[in-house]
C-alpha cells in the first residue's frame, strides 16, 4: 500500500463510534412496542445495513409487524442523542491528524447525518465539505461498489490507488467491487462477520500506522508504534 493517495474512510463504525448508540436506541424503542432484539443479535446483524433492513430482521425474528410510526420515532430519539453522545472511535483522531495523504468519507448514511456526527464528535476539522461522500447522493448504496468509485472519479484518483477502512461486510465488499485496497476494522474482535473477507485487518485504529501510506508521519502519541 506504499503507492496509496487517497483514504477513505466509512463514517458510522470507523470515525464515530455510532454503533453501540444506534443499538441501544433501537433495542429501547423496540421494547416499547413489545419487540425483542439481543445486544449480540444488533451487532452480529447489523452493521453496514440499511435501516430497513435492521426492520425486517426485526420482524422476521419476532413474527410480527412493526407500526408504521415507529420509524419515526427511532430517528427523533437517535438524532437527539447523537446530538450530545457520539464519540470518535478511540485513536482515530490521531490518525487524522498524523494523515498526510488527501482523505474522504464514503457513508450509506444521509450526508446531513454524517455531518453532524463528525461536528459533535468533533472530526469535521479533518475533512472538506466536498470530501463527504453518501449514498443517498447518487441513490446506490453498499455493498454496491457505485459509491466508492464516485469517490474515486470526483477526486481524480484511481480506485487502486485508494485504501478504504471498512467495520462491515458490505461496506468492504463495496470497495473490493470497486477494484480498492480494504482494511477491515474489527472493533476489538467484536466485529466477527467481517473475518470471513480475505482483507487486511486491524483491532484497533493506531494499528493503521504499519501501513505504507500513514509511513514518514510525525506520530503525536508516544503509546502508537
Amino acid at each position: 500500500m506504499d503507492e496509496i493517495e487517497l483514504v477513505i474512510f466509512d463514517c458510522d463504525g470507523v470515525l464515530v463510534d455510532t454503533e453501540k448508540l444506534a443499538n441501544r436506541i433501537f433495542i429501547e424503542e423496540l421494547s416499547k412496542f413489545g419487540f425483542a432484539l439481543t445486544e449480540e443479535e444488533a451487532w452480529d446483524n447489523f452493521p453496514g445495513s440499511r435501516f430497513a433492513t435492521c426492520v425486517t430482521y426485526v420482524e422476521d425474528t419476532n413474527g410480527k409487524k412493526l407500526p408504521p410510526e415507529f420509524s419515526e420515532v427511532y430517528k427523533t430519539r437517535s438524532a437527539e442523542v447523537f446530538a450530545s453522545e457520539v464519540k470518535p472511535i478511540p485513536g482515530i483522531e490521531e490518525v487524522l491528524a498524523n494523515l498526510k495523504l488527501p482523505r474522504a468519507v464514503a457513508s450509506n448514511g444521509p450526508k446531513h447525518t454524517v455531518k453532524l456526527n463528525l461536528i459533535t464528535s468533533g472530526l469535521i476539522q479533518y475533512f472538506e465539505d466536498d470530501h463527504l461522500f453518501s449514498a443517498y447522493q447518487i441513490q446506490k448504496w453498499k455493498p454496491e461498489p457505485d459509491l466508492h468509485l464516485s469517490v474515486s472519479k470526483q477526486l481524480g484518483i484511481a480506485p487502486s490507488k485508494c485504501v478504504v477502512i471498512e467495520d462491515s461486510v458490505p461496506g468492504a465488499q463495496a470497495a473490493i467491487a470497486a477494484g480498492m485496497n480494504v482494511i477491515g476494522f474489527l472493533h476489538a474482535g467484536r466485529n466477527q462477520k467481517i473475518y470471513s473477507l480475505k482483507i487486511p485487518m486491524i483491532e484497533h485504529m493506531e494499528e493503521l500506522f504499519q501501513y505504507g501510506f500513514m509511513k514518514n508521519v510525525k506520530v503525536i502519541s508516544p503509546s502508537f508504534p
